[in-house]
């Protein structure tokens, strides 16, 4: 997996070699997803989710998690809603979390772009630094998923 700052990433850290196997599932099980770039980020950030459980199975992965007791205050100046059937939705909450529920453990969260997205990552960018600094936790990744044509590589951004 390529960092933008690994200087900063404890690269033998268990969540980013788990991160780094479940990628290469995701290339290689789901790569007919991966090909077709009209595929929902949503459906990419789910399987990615599903190879990642696998790796990590004393914690909980969710996708589009709102379950905290403490909601974050910065949200509601983060992002602009939109409707469930967007194909590119702009949400409130971070694509996927690592965490065990209920207990304040709380591992990384995952923000997904699509390569190609003709959205910019700076409202990503600030919805994870809320997040990692609201709730605590421990790591936040911008992660590039490459699809058509890039399909198979990947990009991550550690938001510190």
């Amino acid at each position: 997996m390529t960092f933008s700052q690994a200087t900063e990433v404890p690269l033998a850290h268990p969540f980013i070699e788990a991160l780094d196997l479940a990628l290469h599932q995701l290339a290689a099980k789901d790569r007919c997803l991966l090909d077709n770039d009209r595929i929902n980020e949503r459906a990419l950030s789910f399987r990615l989710a599903m190879h990642l459980q696998a790796h990590l199975p004393s914690w909980e992965i969710d996708c589009e998690y709102n379950g905290w007791d403490v909601p974050c205050h910065a949200m509601k100046h983060v992002v602009t809603p939109t409707h469930a059937a967007a194909t590119e939705a702009r949400t409130v909450f971070p694509d996927i979390a690592v965490h065990r529920r209920e207990t304040g453990q709380r591992l990384a969260l995952i923000e997904i772009v699509k390569s190609g997205s003709r959205f910019g990552k700076h409202q990503d960018t600030k919805k994870l630094k809320a997040y990692k600094t609201q709730m605590g936790y421990e790591f936040a990744l911008l992660l590039t998923l490459g699809v058509g044509a890039d399909a198979g590589s990947h990009y991550a951004e550690v938001i510190v």
